[in-house]
């Protein structure tokens, strides 16, 4: 984990340590679309895994797939939401819009990564 250099040669924080994740824990990954590159992250498919992230492209995904993201964050424990960054793959989510429709779960979004060119994730936590 830690740092590690960028095609244009500047220093970028690897995903693991975005994402709080500390040595040898592992996260269970969720609709993971083709060809996205977790980088240094320790996937499992256990659902008693240290950490979820889910993918979504669109609010109808946010209700199908978040169901164990949800759960999670109520419990405090790692929870991402991953989602299309601005005009890419024709989402109709943003950051804003996820945060404002999972409040109604009674959590909210508290930090935001780049996952890569096209995705970015959001950290959720129990409503205060």
């Amino acid at each position: 984990m830690g740092r590690q250099l960028t095609n244009g040669g500047r220093l970028s924080m690897r995903l693991a340590k975005k994402m709080n994740l500390k040595d040898g824990m592992k996260v269970r990954v969720v609709a993971r679309p083709p060809g996205v590159d977790l980088d240094d992250v320790e996937v499992t498919s256990s659902a008693k895994a240290d950490a979820i992230l889910v993918f979504v492209r669109t609010l109808a995904d946010v209700d199908k797939r978040c169901a164990p993201a949800v759960e999670a964050a109520k419990q405090d424990r790692l929870a991402w939401i991953a989602y299309p960054k601005a005009k890419q793959l024709g989402t109709d989510l943003n950051r804003d819009i996820l945060w404002r429709h999972l409040l109604k779960e009674h959590i909210q979004g508290v930090r935001q990564i780049p996952i890569d060119n096209v995705w970015s994730a959001m950290r959720f936590r129990p409503e205060k």
